[in-house]
């Protein structure tokens, strides 16, 4: 019987969806990238064992699927929601002067790049008198977090 063997049927699978997985969808899906890991595990076992029928390769790739699915989704999950920086903010991090008095109960003015901008303290920081320097730990809108350098 003349055709497409599994090992090739299963290697061009798991290269397609693994690189669906990271180009289109930037690793933020991972389903693909699961089944792509298992399709590639398929191709294995079927490069290993020539005589593999398609019903056992089969058979692997939906339980190693299956298994990389539920052991590494919550994981990559996590990983995927820890907070970061805001995608092209080059405020943050940055050395302001502050020149009107900033509280936790009022906020004030900084002047940051040439232009003076609202700003508040961050949670539990301390208060910024006239001529200090903040360092800016968020950008929320159109006005500055900041904290004591």
């Amino acid at each position: 019987m003349t055709g497409v063997s599994p090992f090739l049927f299963y290697l061009f699978l798991g290269a397609g969806l693994i690189a669906i997985e990271l180009l289109v969808f930037q690793l933020s899906v991972f389903w693909l990238l699961f089944i792509g890991f298992g399709a590639i595990f398929a191709a294995l076992i079927a490069w290993a064992v020539p005589e593999a029928s398609w019903v056992l390769t089969t058979s692997i790739f939906a339980s190693s699927s299956l298994f990389l699915s539920v052991i590494f989704y919550k994981p990559l999950q996590r990983w995927n929601k820890k907070p970061g920086l805001i995608s092209g903010n080059d405020a943050i991090g940055k050395e302001v002067s502050v020149i009107s008095p900033i509280t936790s109960a009022q906020k004030g003015k900084v002047q940051w790049s040439g232009a003076d901008w609202q700003a508040e303290l961050e949670k539990g920081g301390v208060d910024l008198a006239v001529g200090d320097n903040a360092v800016i730990v968020a950008v929320e809108g159109i006005h500055l977090i900041v904290r004591k350098k």
